[in-house]
Order: C-alpha cells, then structure tokens, then sequence
C-alpha cells in the first residue's frame, strides 16, 4: 500500500465551510479533468476527484476527509509534494487526463483561490520541472488543431501540429471525404496527444471528426470559434519562427502563410499553448509544409491489426500476457532522443526507395559488425543525456550548471565516438547522415566546451559539486580555499575519530557528505554500541546503511565549510545566469546533435533487433511500385515467435502483378490464418522504416498504403457495433486502396446473417480483385468465396492445414495451395471442453442446415473436385426440371411417367457421383 499522507487539513470550522462554498461555485468540469489547490506545503484535491485519488495514489478511500458542515460538505485528500508529482505525471503522460492547480491570493482565511495554471497531454509547459526534471524520461508531445473549409463543392481541412520539444509547426491543407480517412492516416503518422476543435459545431461532420480523434486516442479540446481567426498570425509567426540566413525576416514571405485553413488551426494553436510569452521560443521555432506521400497511408485500423505499438488490451490467447508490439520488440534504443524517434518512425513508413536503402545500408553495416554495435549500444549511446530536452532548457534559459556540464561530457564523447566509426566511413550513408554532420557539429561547439571548462569547477562536478569556477575571479578563490582548508582539516578529523573509537579509518569507519547534513562520520549497525556512553559524539540517524554521527570538532568544521559554501553559491548566482544566456546561444546546435544521435541510436536499435531475434532477420530488396512484386520466403510474425512455448511455423506469400496479387485464405478457426496475414503486413511495415525483416528471403515493391480490417472490434462506448466498425474500416479501405497497396482482411462480414454477411464480404473481395487490384490478403470462413479464382485469374486460394484422426483435430499451421471446405467449428468446441451433448447436438443441426453438403460420394475429398461435381449435378437437375416443367400437360399419367422416367436416365447417363449419392445408383 502507497504510504499515506501525514498533515492535516489546517483550516478551522469557518475557513472550511468559506472554502467548500467556494469550491461548489466553481463551474462544471469533466471526470477528465482534475483540480490541484496548491496550500504552500501541500496540495488538497475535493469531491469525486479526491476519491479518484485516494484509489489511485493510496489504493485506499479511507484517507478522504470530510471538511464543512452541512450543507456546504466535500471530502478531501492531502498529497505531499511527491505524491502531487507522481500524480500528475500519471495523469498528464498515461491517463492523457487535464490538469488544473489552484493557489489563494488572499490570506488563509480569505479564499480568493485563482486557477494558477492547467495542463493538458498536448500542452506540459507548465509542468516540465515536474514531468521532465528527470531528463532520460522519453515522451514525444505534439498538440494539432483541426479546421475544416470548403472550396466549390469540395470538403477541405486545414491541420496544424506543434511539437514543442523540436520547435516545430507542421502546417497542411487537403481534401477529403465524408469520413475523413485522409485525416486519419495523418493522425496516424503525427501520433498527436491532443486535437483542438472549434467550440460548439454540432455537425455530423464535427461528430464524425471527433469520433475520428476518440478512436485513435487523441484527447479532444473545444476551443472558441475566436482563438481560430488568424488576424495576428503574421506577428506570432515573426516572433516564433527562426529564418534562415539571407531569408525575408518577415513571415508573410514564407509560401506556408498562405494556406488559410491551416494558419487559422496554427493561430489557435500558439494562442492554446500561450507560445508566444515564453522568451525560449522566441526566434526558434521552424515552419514547414507537410507533404502526405512522404509516407505510407496508415489507419487507425491497421495500427491495431498489427499491433504497431503497445496496447493494454492485447493479451496473448495462448499464454495470458501481454503481447509484445511491434514497437516494443525493435526499440532497443539507449537515449530519450532515440525511444522518441523510433516511435515517430514505426508510425511514417517511408516511400522514398533512397531513404529506405540508406538506413538498410546502416542496419546491415551494424548487423555484420559485432563489435561496433556492442560498442555503441553498451558503451556511447548509454551515456547520451535527452539533448533535445536540454536544449529546450537552453533556450528558455532555464538550464543549471549541471545541464551545461552535462552537454559538455556529451560533446566531448563524441570524437571518440567518430573515432569507432572511422574504419565504415567507406559506407556512404553512414558518412552522410551520421559522420559528417556530427563533425560539423562538434566543430560549432567548440566554443560552447570551452567556456564550461573556464567557467565551471569540473573537479567539483565530478562528484556531483557544481559550482564556477574559482579561477573565474579573485574573491571567487579566497572561498575556495577557504572551503578547501576547511576540508583538509575535516579529512584529519577521520583518524582522530577511528583512534577514539578503535576502528579502521576508511573502513569500519567513513567521512561521508551529503546536501542534506554536510559532513558525517559513518559506521555500521554493527558498531552502533561502540558509541553508546560517548557523550561527545552525536548521532544523526540511524537506517539499514549504518549510523550517521558527529562530533563537536566536525560540527565545528562542518558549519564553517557550509557558511563558505553558501557564500559561494550566492556570489555565483550571477555568473550562473551569465553562463546560461551565452549557453542558451548554442541550443539549436545542441538539439540537431541530439536528433542525428537519435537517428544512429534508432538504426542500432534495428541491428540488435535483428540479431538478438530467435532467427536472425534479413535485409529485403526493395523494388520500385512498377515492379508490382511481394516475395517473402519463409515469413514469421516476430512479436509472436519471441513468445515463450511458441515454435513458430513459418510460410511464404507470393505476390506479382497480373499474376497473382490477391489470396483467399480459408482452413480451421485457431488454424493460424489471422497470424499468417498480420506476419506479412507486420514485414512490409519493418521494411519500409528500415528495419531487416523475420524472413529467409524478402523482395518488396514500394507501397503507397497498409490497410486493414481484422478482427471483431466492438467500440460500444462510441455507439459503433462489431459490424458497424467493420463496414466502417472496409469502406474506407476500398476508398483508399490503389493497385500499390497492402490490404488484409479477416473474417470479413460477421455480425449480420450468414447469407448477407457472405453477400457484402463476396463483393468487397471482387472489387479488391477485379477493380482495385491490390495486393490482398483475404482470410475468410465464407468458403463460396473461394469460386473467385474461377472467375478472376489473378486470385489464388489457399488453405492452413488441419488434420483429422481419431475424431481429434491437430493445427499444423502451414499454408498450403487449394481451398479448405470446413471449418472444424465443432473440433475446436471439443478442445473448449463443451459439454458432449451440446457437441451432438451442433453435429446433428450441421448436418440438417448444410442440407447435403455433407453428403460423401467418390471425389468428395478433394475440395475443387467435389465443387465442379456438385456443380455439374446442380445444372443437371436444374435442366431437368425445367423439360419437367415443359412436358405436356394433356398426356396422360402414365405418359407423363414415361417421358419422365426418360429424362431420368438421360440425368443418370452422366454418372454423376453426387447425384448417385443423392438418388442411388440406377
């Protein structure tokens, strides 16, 4: 259990009911919304939000106090500092919750409580200390504004995105269709925490849209209609962004400006996250046009479907855990900066085929290298601090003495660093995007090392001491040596105190320091009763690490070098920030450093990947689109097979354009279809971020989209059922998909009747195939389907194997050519442990509602077979009873019955095996 709070609430009976009316006045909020009241010590929260965080904080409802009388009553829980951090971490970075803190500008009687400041997932400004005072946490945080226009009888919608920590704002204007599956894709790629919307549309389009951001987890905040006007866009944007050398130093020269839509979502943007106040981000941000087919069009579907990154519903059906993502299995990274980018990059397959080689060209470099990926991974990149983080710091001119010292290190890593990369420089890629720029880089900073080697007391820094320089000016080393004869007199009190005490100085016996106490003695528990009856010695504390004690000589001491210290700490606040202002000129060489250490922390991060997987992954050829070609030999879905028990079967797909490019997979339920097809949009993603993939052999074309529907996917808290997100997802799909796409699609048309459900999946597959012509992978229960490989050439059938022995079934899990005519339905309840009459039962109810499907006759075991039997039966019997029908009427019955037998042995003639076994034989 969380430990509880200790403090109190320190308001008598009137200043408790004055507060409790005060907060029953404060307007409306949400459950996702949570007010802080900042009390100086300690924060308070009340009402349903003190509940949510006593469970959350305490796992306990027994620390909410009630404070007030009736009938002004709430509760309230009392959070220490710490536990106000740890909260707010929680609720800003996981729970993607809002955040509210209240302080009182009036006496503790008078509550004149004020909102303070608020926090939402896309805007952290205002707890940066908090969230990211420890610089190795890795959260990417990016806020869009969305609005939408028209142009003639075209929808068009304006974006904008902002990402404070690499200063940027991404601007794009686009058309769309009803369901805004442009948009989506672009969502996909941003991966945005946040999306402001305008206040009060009630369309269906703005309900569409907002459902859009719900569905892809992006939290929705309505602003006014006014925060959207863009009348002063011009001067925020020549306050914000950093122009280049020889460039107008006027925004309304950049071609950006004029999209309307756009800068109207931008203006919103910089008003929501109050960027322009800030003095960091003056002159630092940069504009830029985003252009879509940079990437690969993904939806909110196919992320799930493949499972790109962790989700806490994706539980394993064979083992109970947690199913590794795809995201999760590759990010092997060592710095902030790096577990940032591959997040971005799992989310932006390229298109470029240059791109794509240039870090396959890296990957396979480090792949082969042993040593140089050891190295980098366990020894440079380890040490690497969040740069772009520092570098923020830096340019709101908020950094320490500890930050400017902890770039300084960095720095000085890195020749060292392009000294083990020296030996590859002959690959050209690894010169381009890595050597050269960091050398150009290390050389701007030059200066920047310099002035912390003057300025900063590096011997003190090594042990965590950071303070100027001595050297910096005379009264600056009177102190110093002050402080540093102080110490020299406190080292020798070590001796004295081992004499007195019979210890081993330096061993059963420490001269110890800490911010807290200063300078200590320290021995074990063991020892404690050395100092029993030693009056002159007094102890500090008592824990498991050992006792804390000193004398009247080394408090003496201690109180001296802390007075100098502090003497020392005051002088130098000046020169500090002195330091800082000329530091904050190097932040934007600072985050560049950081985004290229990223890239090769990213690239690394593949190589170990692909080594360290139970079969070691390949490097694929990537073709252009024309080529029309998807060969992977022996693919292996790689979040499955690094699953404990698991001994993966691996299978191939074959794709070429007029060819074959469209597969029908039919075969047993738990038989590996839905594994086998998510294996190859898994590979196509690996591949097209630069990443090696789980196969033997892999030739790829490029690819315009991955597009998915898989899976029953209920969204019943968003009004949406199984069938609706289906229909959903396939139409979207089908609007979307071009001749270089990757669709696939499972079990396609479940939630409506069998017969309606195979109608729209039969229609959906021949439009794929007949008029889209994508590459597609088309697992289905609907065997009928499978007779569109009669009517279209470039469809091909393929089944997962299952066999059959002594009333068991045993999955074999391999994909073979052919169709497969069951499902094992009732095998697979059998290993559910149904009850046996039940099982009788389905058998029984099979066999009447398949109507003679089961019916064994010589063939029957051969699926294609059996259908051109069962066919050709079908159209005798039609033919049949249609000359029937024709005979004529005035014969007589005994007539009748002649002509009828006739037409009877003329269907028997055919020796067809069904009807034989339908009739019997003649």
């Amino acid at each position: 259990m969380a430990v509880q709070p200790n403090q109190q609430f320190s308001m008598d009976p009137p200043t408790q009911q004055s507060f409790v009316r005060f907060f029953k006045s404060l307007p409306e909020k949400l459950d996702t919304t949570i007010r802080f009241f900042n009390r100086s010590d300690y924060y308070t929260v009340h009402g349903s939000d003190a509940l949510f965080a006593a469970q959350e904080v305490f796992k306990t409802t027994s620390v909410c106090k009630m404070i007030g009388a009736e009938p002004h009553k709430t509760k309230g829980v009392i959070l220490n500092k710490g536990h106000f951090e740890t909260f707010v971490r929680d609720l800003l970075l996981v729970k993607q919750y809002r955040v509210e803190v209240y302080i009182n500008q009036g006496s503790s009687k008078n509550q004149n409580w004020v909102l303070e400041y608020k926090g939402s997932p896309g805007n952290l400004s205002h707890f940066e200390d908090i969230l990211f005072g420890n610089n190795d946490v890795a959260v990417g945080v990016s806020v869009i504004a969305v609005k939408l226009g028209a142009e003639g009888k075209s929808r068009i919608v304006g974006l904008s995105c902002v990402d404070v920590v690499s200063t940027l704002i991404s601007v794009i204007e686009f058309q769309d269709n009803e369901s805004f599956s442009n948009l989506e894709s672009l969502v996909v790629t941003l991966a945005p925490k946040e999306c402001l919307l305008i206040q009060g549309e009630g369309s269906y389009e703005f309900q569409t849209l907002k459902q859009l951001m719900e569905r892809s987890n992006v939290l929705v905040t309505l602003r006014k209609k006014s925060e959207f006007s863009s009348d002063s866009i011009i001067d925020d944007l020549n306050t914000l962004i950093k122009f280049k050398k020889g460039q107008k130093l006027d925004a309304q020269s950049l071609p950006e400006v004029n999209l309307n839509i756009a800068m109207s979502a931008t203006s919103a943007l910089i008003k929501y996250l109050d960027l322009t106040s800030d003095e960091g981000h003056m002159n630092h941000f940069t504009l830029n046009q985003m252009e879509q087919s940079r990437y690969i069009r993904l939806d909110s579907a196919a992320m799930k479907a493949l499972n790109v990154e962790p989700r806490a519903d994706a539980v394993s059906t064979l083992q109970g855990n947690p199913v590794a993502s795809v995201l999760t299995m590759l990010d092997k990274c060592r710095t902030a900066q790096g577990h940032r980018l591959i997040a971005q990059w799992v989310r932006q397959p390229l298109r470029d085929l240059s791109l794509i080689k240039e870090r396959h060209d890296i990957v396979e470099l480090l792949v082969k290298d042993n040593e140089l990926r050891s190295v980098l991974s366990d020894d440079y990149l380890k040490r690497i601090p969040d740069l772009q983080q520092l570098a923020k710091k830096l340019a709101r001119k908020k950094s320490t003495l500890q930050d400017c010292y902890k770039i300084y290190l960095c720095v000085s890593y890195l020749p060292k660093l392009l000294e083990q990369l020296k030996p590859e420089a002959s690959v050209t890629a690894l010169k381009t995007m890595i050597m050269d720029p960091l050398k150009e880089l290390i050389e701007d900073m030059d200066k920047f090392q310099q002035l912390v080697e003057q300025t900063i007391d590096l011997d003190a820094a090594e042990k965590g001491d950071f303070m100027v320089n001595p050297g910096f000016a005379d009264d600056f080393k009177a102190l110093k040596d002050a402080m540093d004869e102080t110490e020299e007199k406190i080292q020798q009190l070590l001796g004295k105190a081992a004499d007195d005490l019979c210890l081993e100085a330096g061993k059963t016996i420490k001269l110890e320091s800490n911010q807290q106490f200063g300078y200590y003695f320290r021995i074990t528990l063991k020892e404690e009763k050395i100092l029993r009856n030693k009056k002159h010695y007094a102890v500090l504390d008592s824990n498991k690490t050992g006792v804390r004690f000193r004398n009247n000589k080394l408090s003496g001491l201690n109180d001296d070098f802390i007075a100098a210290r502090d003497k020392y700490l005051e002088k130098q606040k000046d020169v500090i920030t002195e330091i800082v202002g000329i530091a904050a000129g190097y932040s934007d060489t600072v985050r560049v450093i950081g985004s290229v250490l990223a890239c090769l922390d990213v690239l690394t991060a593949f190589a170990s990947a692909a080594v360290s997987a139970n079969k070691v992954y390949v490097r694929p050829e990537m073709l252009p689109s024309e080529e029309g070609e998807l060969n992977l030999v022996q693919v292996r879905h790689p979040c499955v097979e690094m699953q404990q028990g698991i001994d993966y079967i691996a299978n191939d797909v074959s794709f070429k354009r007029d060819q074959c490019h469209f597969c029908i997979i039919t075969g047993p339920n738990m038989g590996g279809k839905s594994t086998y097809i998510r294996s190859v949009g898994v590979t196509a993603l690996m591949a097209h971020i630069g990443s090696f993939v789980p196969c033997d052999k892999a030739t790829i074309s490029l690819l315009d989209c991955i597009l998915a529907r898989v899976g029953a996917d209920d969204s019943q808290l968003k009004g949406l059922s199984t069938f609706m997100m289906e229909m959903i997802e396939s139409a979207a799909i089908m609007k979307t998909a071009t001749c270089n796409s990757l669709v696939i699609i499972d079990e396609l048309g479940r939630g409506t009747s069998t017969y309606e459900g195979c109608g729209i999946a039969w229609s959906i597959a021949e439009h794929l195939a007949r008029d889209i012509k994508s590459y597609c992978l088309f697992a289905t229960h609907f065997h009928e389907i499978t007779r569109l490989a009669e009517e279209i050439p470039t469809v091909k059938n393929q089944h997962v194997t299952a066999l059959v022995e002594d009333n068991k079934l045993t999955l074999l899990y391999k994909v073979k050519p052919g169709i497969c005519d069951q499902s094992f339905g009732i095998h697979v309840a059998k290993m559910a442990n149904f009850p046996e009459d039940v099982i009788e039962f389905a058998k029984r109810k099979q066999a009447e509602l398949e109507n003679y499907q089961s019916v064994v006759f010589e063939g029957s075991e051969n699926p294609q077979k059996k259908r051109k039997i069962v066919q050709e039966a079908e159209t005798l019997i039609s033919e049949f009873l249609a000359k029937c029908k024709n005979l004529d009427q005035s014969l007589s019955d005994a007539e009748l019955e002649t002509q009828v037998s006739s037409l009877k042995k003329n269907v028997f003639s055919h020796k067809n095996p069904y009807i034989e076994a339908l009739l019997g034989a003649p």
